[in-house]
Order: C-alpha cells, then structure tokens, then sequence
C-alpha cells in the first residue's frame, strides 16, 4: 500500500513536473506513443489524459487516448473519445472502426453495422473492416449481406484458415450444404498448412499493402517456386496478387495450383478470373466451366463464366449458368443485364424484355443498362415500352451523347421526326462528327423535305465505316430529289463498287440510270439485283 501511494506521488509529481516546464500535448503525445508501443496502455492513458487538458481540440490525442481505453476495455470511455473524434473530425474512419468493434465487444451488431458500413463502401483499408462487418452482419441477422463482407475479407488475408470456417457458418445457416462444405474443407486444409507458408504469405501481404510490390513478390516465390508448393497456399498468394493488381502474377499462381491439384475449385475459378483481367476471355472458359463443374452452386462461378461466354460472343453457352446465377441472386443488376443480353443475341427478345421490365433495371445507375433496356424493348416490338427507357436514359444522363441518339432513335422509329431531329442535333452538339448522329438527322431531314439539308449530313456520316452504306443511299436519294442525278449517279457507282453485294444501293442506281434515260445500264443493274436476291444473304 505504501508502495502504491509513494508511485501515486511521484506520477503526480512527474506530472506537475511536465506542466511547469512547458511541455506541449504534442510532446505528450510522443510519449505516449512510446508506452503503447510497449502495451502500457494504463500509463499512456494517464499521459493523454494530460496531453487532451493542455489541447482539447487535438483529435489525435483524442484518438490514442480512445486507443489506450480501449485496449483496456474501458469501453464507456473509449466510445466517448471515439465519438468525439467523429464529430470534431469527420469522417474519422479509425475511430468509426473503433466503435464498431466496441458494439461488437457490447453485443450491439446493428449499431456496429452502422458504425463500419461507411468504412467498407468507401473501401477504406482499415485494418479488418470487412471481417468486423461480416461479424456484425451475421450478428444482425443480415447473412446475405455478411457472406460477401466475409469473401472481402477472405480476399484480404487469404492464409486466414479462421475466416474460411466463419464463411462456411454463414453458408450453413443459409441453407447451402455444398457452399458450407467447401468453405469448411478451404478452412481444413489451410489449417494443416505450413508455419512457413503462413509466415511468407503475411509477409508478401505486407509488402503489397507497404507498396513494395518487388520484395512481395521475391518472398513470394519461396512458395512459387518450390516442387511441393501446397496448393492452398499458392491460390492465397494468387489471391493478394489479384488483390494487389498483379494479374499476370497472380495467374501464375493459379496455374500452379490448378496444375498441383486440378480439382481445386478455388484453383480453376480464381484462375479464369484472372484470365478474364489479363483481357484473354477465350482461354478463361474452360477453366470456369471447370470451375462450375466442381462447385454448380456457386453463384460467382456462374456469373464470371456467364460473362466469359458473352465477352465470347457464346450466347447459347452462357444462358445456363447466368440463368443459375440470377435464380441465386435476382438484386445482381449486372447478372441480369448479362443474361438479358445473353437472350437478345439468340433471339429471344421476349424473355430479355420481361426481365428488362422489372424495376431493377429502370433504377439503374449505368448507361449501358439504360441503354440496354431500350435495345431489347425495340426487338421486342415493344415501342412505348421502349420510348419511356430512352426518355430514362436521357434524363438520368443528359450529358452523355450515346442516350441522346437513343431517344433521337426511338422517336425516329415511331415516326416522330421533328422531335428526333432536335435529338439527333443535341448529340452531335455533345459530340460532334459523331457518325450514328449525322446520319439520323439527315434522315429526318430528308423525311420532311429538307433534301439539300440532309446532303450536308449524309456526306458527313458516309466517311464512317458503321454508316457509309446507309449513309450513300440516303445521300444519293437526296441528290436525286434535289435533281442532281450525276452526283447521285457518282456516289451509288461508289457505293457499288465498296458494297457489291447490296442489292438497295443497285435499286437506287438503276433508277437514276433510268431516269437519265441510260436504260441498257439501268437493266444490267435490275439482273444483277435479281441475282443476289436469287443467290440469298451471304453467310
């Protein structure tokens, strides 16, 4: 006891000590930094105390005295330091972090859930927030919401065999056996992996996050390069690769891994995905048909393979898993766009409109969804339906050229052409020369009469490769209309010669030849019209 007392004095009397020779809260700071680097948080606290009565308003005294409380486990006093440090210095994503954990430690996950949603969305690295907010997800009852916080945080410190078995909890109270058992196995066999292997991951992980992309990658290769690497720890290190935007190097991982044990559903998915990044669509489709083949319950297996077969112009090949993965998850709007897309390409322009019809898509924040409802609307031959998604798309971005030619499109279509022209006359101000532009405000033009008009903007879309056929009827039907039947005989003599086998460009130049009175040219060019419409498209 009087051992306490006599240490009670002399603290006070260091102390008294600090304030009367002037030091700072900044000095304090520093030594108290020094006693949490050596876990004596209680001696820290009483310095910060100190430090917080010389500067209240420093919120990085603040922060570290909430730190020493909390490491404590004064809890009560830690959130107020926390608290404080939110309110006086928004957004204070390590103090959000710290209060989070607090809820966690008081049994309060909603209260945590607000507290570290904020840090995840904004995708701050502070230290495990997508494994605190999986915790507090599943703590909530939200386990949707806590299975792709806890992948995120898998993908974060993929040696984490802990991480694995709280996925696979959280697959088993959803209900999905095969998920569970996965995630339980992933957990298993990383748990019987090496000291060493853990010991080099961590610190490859480290050197990533540190930005030492060299050093990560010369540790890494102690397990990239050994004859037995284990195969879990190579898909680890393939993962804090991808994760550290090395795909080439992650790839390499993955090969190994699949190479070491090709039935390793983290090996083959991991590893298209890793293709599909390295912009090489076509080789990541037989590893992800692998991968779906192993694991047909996983909804990203699907979705990704999905994607690789459309990036591959496969429709057929990619309705089955899209259909799988949008049956497992109808609130992924780019799953839905993808197999909607998937439906359009193989003519089924029906079920693609009835599932662009749904709320999901009107309320999506991307263009080329927008866009993409009113593609299949019009295949559909649902013209309303598709006027309104063009209205959408132009409303929702004004600014953006592609939504205004659509709404010039649709209206164009439904025979609505002044309100088209103003349209098509608005994408080009946005984006001038703009080939799709010219050339529907030229038809419009030329619909209400306006040929010499039209000329100036059929000239100027037929340099493009996308509208040059088009672009040379129209102008030419201009020309002729305007009587001026040589330059419309020159631009279709043109027209033939790069388009040999479009019969309306030979159409319109045997009439022009008719009416300049060439009828033997006008005839040559009725046969050979009538033998590419015998003969059939071209394949």
């Amino acid at each position: 006891m009087a051992r306490l007392a006599t240490l009670a004095i002399l603290t006070c009397v260091s102390l008294t000590q600090w304030l009367s020779a002037g030091v700072t809260a900044r000095e304090l700071l520093q030594q108290a930094e020094v006693k949490i680097r050596a876990d004596q948080f209680a001696a820290a606290e009483t310095i910060l105390l100190q430090a917080r009565k010389l500067d209240p308003a420093d919120v990085e005294v603040l922060y570290r005295l909430g730190y020493a409380q909390y490491r404590q486990r004064k809890l009560a006093a830690a959130r107020t330091a926390f608290a404080e440090v939110v309110t006086r210095a928004p957004p204070a994503w390590y103090s959000r972090y710290f209060l989070g954990r607090i809820c966690l430690l008081e049994n309060k996950p909603r209260e945590a859930v607000t507290w570290l949603e904020p840090i995840v969305a904004a995708n701050q690295a502070v230290f495990d927030a997508p494994a605190q907010i999986a915790s507090a997800y599943a703590g909530a009852g939200l386990n949707a919401k806590a299975i792709p916080a806890m992948r995120m945080a898998i993908a974060m410190a993929p040696w984490d065999a802990s991480l694995y078995y709280k996925l696979g909890r959280m697959y088993q109270r959803a209900g999905n056996k095969e998920l569970s058992a996965e995630a339980f196995e992933n957990s298993r066999r990383l748990g019987n992996a090496s000291g060493e292997d853990v010991r080099t991951l961590m610190e490859v992980g480290q050197g990533l996050a540190a930005g030492n992309a060299r050093d990560a990658k010369e540790a890494g290769a102690r397990i990239l390069n050994r004859q037995d690497a284990d195969p879990n720890a190579l898909v680890a290190l393939g993962v804090l690769y991808g994760g550290a935007n090395l795909p080439a190097e992650a790839l390499a991982a993955f090969d190994r891994a699949a190479g070491r044990d090709a039935a390793f559903f983290q090996a083959q998915y991991n590893r298209g995905l890793a293709l599909l990044k390295l912009n090489r669509p076509a080789e990541a489709l037989d590893p992800l048909a692998r991968a779906v083949a192993l694991l047909p319950q996983s909804v990203d297996a699907n979705r990704t393979y999905g994607l690789a077969a459309v990036m591959n112009q496969r429709y057929e090949e990619a309705i089955p898993p899209l259909e799988r993965a949008w049956a497992a998850d109808k609130d992924n709007l780019r799953t839905g766009a993808l197999l909607a897309t998937a439906y359009l390409r193989t003519g089924s322009a029906k079920k693609a409109a009835a599932l662009v019809g749904t709320g999901l898509f009107a309320q999506a924040d991307d263009p080329a969804t927008l866009l993409l409802r009113v593609e299949v609307l019009n295949a559909a031959e649902e013209q309303p339906k598709a006027l309104d998604a063009a209205r959408l798309a132009a409303k929702k971005f004004p600014q953006l050229a592609q939504t205004r030619l659509a709404l010039g499109g649709q209206l164009a279509l439904m025979g609505r052409y002044q309100e088209a022209r103003t349209e098509f006359a608005e994408t080009l101000r946005l984006a001038p020369g703009y080939p799709e532009a010219e050339l529907g405000l030229a038809d419009t033009l030329s619909k209400s009469g306006d040929h010499q008009g039209a000329i100036e903007h059929y000239r100027a879309a037929s340099g493009s490769e996308r509208t040059s056929m088009a672009a040379r009827l129209g102008l030419a039907r201009s020309l002729t209309a305007a009587r001026r039947l040589a330059e419309a005989q020159t631009v279709l003599e043109e027209g033939v010669a790069a388009y040999p086998s479009d019969a309306a460009l030979r159409v319109e130049l045997a009439r022009v030849y008719a009416r300049q009175g060439k009828a033997g040219l006008a005839a040559e060019q009725t046969r050979m019209v009538e033998k590419l419409r015998a003969e059939g498209p071209k394949q």
